[in-house]
């Protein structure tokens, strides 16, 4: 195998591990702002009542994300030392809370998401009965 080759390879696992990375980001969205969407595409409310159920139970009993470790095997394929800690730990509450609370932080935003959408779709739900 030639440089270029290797060179080729290592940037295709590292575009693949953006790829899931942005993925993530878009199944985190989805999460929290789905039942906006459900006000537009009510199809949608049973794929983000999953959405929710799985993202409050990945992050109250540290289930973690498959997604994760997808992401992380790219970058090492692509020559990259990954990131230690998990998704949202290094993305989001890295720059908002202190890394040795990261347990209570990830079920204070389970418990957060969860009751978000329980808001917006009770609000839902009272306005159209």
């Amino acid at each position: 195998m030639g440089d270029d080759s290797i060179r080729r390879t290592s940037m295709t696992y590292r575009a693949l591990a953006r790829a899931v990375a942005a993925l993530h980001v878009a199944f985190v969205l989805f999460v929290v702002l789905g039942s906006l969407l459900v006000l537009r595409w009510p199809g949608l409310l049973w794929l983000h009542l999953l959405a929710v159920l799985w993202a409050a139970a990945t992050l109250a009993f540290d289930l973690g994300c498959p997604l994760t470790p997808l992401e992380k095997s790219f970058w090492r394929q692509g020559g990259r030392e990954p990131y230690p800690e998990g998704f949202l730990q290094h993305h989001v509450l890295r720059t908002l809370a202190s890394p040795e609370h990261s347990r209570r932080n990830h079920v204070a935003i389970g418990v957060g998401v969860l009751v978000l959408n329980v808001v917006v779709y009770f609000i839902l739900f009272s306005s159209r009965a």
